[in-house]
Order: C-alpha cells, then structure tokens, then sequence
C-alpha cells in the first residue's frame, strides 16, 4: 500500500514537468513555424525577383567582345586591335510554331566608331520571316555563319574578303564587314529535331557598304538557299546582282575602254560551298566568282580541322584569288592555325600564314600571327 502512495506522489510531482516541457515544445514548434513561414516568404520575393531578372535578360541581353594581338611578316612587325564590339540585342517575344520577333544592336570602337548591326526580325512562323535594317549579308556560308567568335581562323578567307566586301581589299573598294543597308526575306522547311533540312534567304540591300545611303535606283539582290540533309553538314548556293558607282579614275579596269561614260558599272556574284561541323572535326570550303563591269575575278578556299578536349582545335587551309582572269595573277595563301579555349569567354590563336604570288611583282613571304579574343 505504502509503493502505491509513493508512486501517486511521484507522479504529482512529475506532472507539472511534464506540462512545463511540451508547453516549450509547443512554443518552440510555434517560433520554427514562424521562421519557416518567413524564409518561405523571402524565397517567394527572391524567385518573383529572379523571374523579372529572366525576362529583363530575354529581352535585354548586353554581350560583346574585345580583339587584340600581333603580327609578324618578313617587312613588318605591329601589335593590333582587331575589334572592339559592344552589342544589346534580345528577343521581343517568342510564341508557338516557331513565331519570334528580336532585334540587335551593335557598335564597332576601333578607330572611328561605328554601327556594324542595327536591324529588326520578325518571323509569324518558321517557314517565313523578315529582316530590316543593317546586317551580314547572305552571300557565301562564311560571312554569315561563322561570326570572329567561332571563326577557324584570325582572318576570313581571301575570296570573302575581296567578293564579299568582308576586308578592306575588296574589289570594289567598299569595306563593310559583310554587311548591308537593307530587308530580306528568310526562312526554313522541312525541321527536324536541331535543324532544318531547306533555308533560302531573298535579300535587297542598296549595295553602298554600312551605314551609307545608295547612290543609285537600282538595289542589289542576293539570293542563297542552303540545304542540310543531316544536322552538322551544309550544301550552299548563292547569287549577286547588283550596280555600283565607282569613279572612273580610281577603277578604271571595271570600265572598259568602250565604255568610258558609263555612269554605272553592273556587277555580279555567284558561287556555292559545302561546311561540316561536327563534335569531333570540321570542314569547309566554298567557290566564289565575279563579274564588276569588264572585270572578271574568282576565289577559292577549303579548310578542315580536328578539335581535341572540348578546348582547343588545330585546322589548315588553303585558299587562292585572282582578281583579273584575263592576267592570271594569283594569290595564294597557306594556312596553319592553332585554337585554344581555356575558358569559356577566353579565346587564344595562333596562325602561321605561307603567301605565295604566281605572276605578281611581289614576293613570296611568312606571316606569323596571334590573337586574343575575351568575350562577355
């Protein structure tokens, strides 16, 4: 009887222990609530914040890129800057089958500074779309597909250069970074899962380099149609037909004798290429012809190379132009070309360049160059 009364005892004693400890676990239970409540609260505020951020980033993207390094030939020896480019470009909405409308905007800084890209896309559906205002222009897979990011190599090929108005040699005299004033139509069949089978570009520009007005009624036209019977290779074709205003006394070669007052000199373009680009390897190589006034001119190049460790790419190329057929004066160039990546924004290339001239007053030379590209 005696245990029974102690254990009575005990247990009154026990009680408000008891009591005292699960109103502290309720209180305790009470205040974790209450964090978790506000730690959810800030998440919410954080992730609204963060969705704003992605669209502000979808429709305003800043990027661009800086180019600089040195070069060596046999006369010569300088450091460069090859660009400076700071772009805003974005989507202004995407919606379903493939509809989309962006925009970009892009200035060149070194020496004078200038607008290289300013244009506006819209496309209902993917099969069709229009381009307006300054952009690469579609003539040859190069100019318009392989930007100074992902380019093989430190320059473009010498028939771009001198055909497509992509370096200051070209024929006509115009410099313009492969880009135009004008409007294209542009589009793509036949989808597949990463790609299109068909893509044809119709274009119109005034034909006069960026950011000048044309200088005559007539606009160039350039037509392209690329064909991709699997993801990572390209069949392309292209044409050019344009006038061009050109004084007679610095071009006399596009003039002719027999047509000394010409006002306009009409000029065409034309030629076709293949590029593959896989993980593992690439290839590429295009022909380029043309015609400006009585002058006939025509380049070649092809190029392949291997890429290794995600990193780095090792390719040659070889690639010829002669811009009078009727003398046969040839330039030649044999290239070998290292890249190295070891960042994602950090792009490191070494090219060593043979020149060899057939039936020039010129010599044979080396080109040693290195560039650096950083991109943001």
């Amino acid at each position: 009887m005696k245990k029974f009364y102690i254990l009575i005892l005990l247990a009154l004693l026990c009680s408000p222990l008891c009591v005292s400890a699960q109103e502290a676990a309720a209180q305790e239970k009470e205040q974790l609530e209450a964090q978790v409540d506000s730690l959810q609260q800030r998440l919410a505020k954080i992730e609204k914040r963060a969705k704003i951020w992605d669209k502000l980033k979808q429709h305003f993207k800043i990027s661009g890129l800086l180019q600089a390094g040195y070069s060596w030939d046999e006369g010569s020896s300088t450091f460069y800057l090859r660009r400076a480019r700071l772009s805003l470009a974005g989507d202004i909405f995407r919606g379903k089958k493939g509809a989309m409308a962006d925009y970009r905007l892009q200035v060149e800084f070194t020496g004078t500074p200038k607008i290289v890209d300013m244009y506006v896309r819209y496309a209902p559906v993917k099969e069709f779309g229009i381009q307006i205002g300054q952009f690469k222009s579609p003539l040859s897979i190069e100019n318009s597909e392989y930007n100074p990011k992902i380019l093989e190599f430190i320059d473009y090929s010498l028939v771009a250069q001198r055909l497509a108005h992509l370096g200051s040699g070209d024929v006509t005299g115009i410099s313009s970074t492969g880009r135009e004033l004008g409007a294209q139509f542009y589009g793509s069949a036949f989808h597949k899962k990463g790609y299109s089978i068909l893509r044809y570009n119709l274009a119109l520009f005034n034909g006069n380099g960026i950011n000048a007005k044309d200088n005559n009624k007539t606009k160039d036209f350039v037509g392209r149609v690329m064909v991709s019977p699997i993801k990572d290779l390209t069949l392309a074709g292209y044409y050019q037909y344009g006038e061009g205003s050109f004084a007679q006394d610095k071009f006399p070669q596009f003039y002719g004798a027999e047509v000394g007052n010409t006002k306009y000199v009409k000029y065409q373009r034309y030629g076709g290429g293949v590029a593959y680009n896989g993980k593992h390897a690439f290839a590429r190589a295009e022909y380029i012809g043309g015609k400006t006034g009585v002058l006939r001119s025509e380049g070649a190049y092809a190029s392949a190379g291997y890429k290794f460790c995600g990193k780095g790419m090792v390719g040659v190329r070889f690639d010829y132009f002669d811009d009078d057929l009727s003398n046969i004066q040839r330039e030649f160039n044999y290239t070998l070309g290292v890249t190295y990546q070891p960042w994602k924004y950090l792009r490191l290339q070494l090219n060593y360049v043979y020149k060899h001239y057939q039936h020039f007053d010129k010599k044979n030379g080396n080109l040693i160059n290195f560039m650096v590209t950083a991109m943001y």
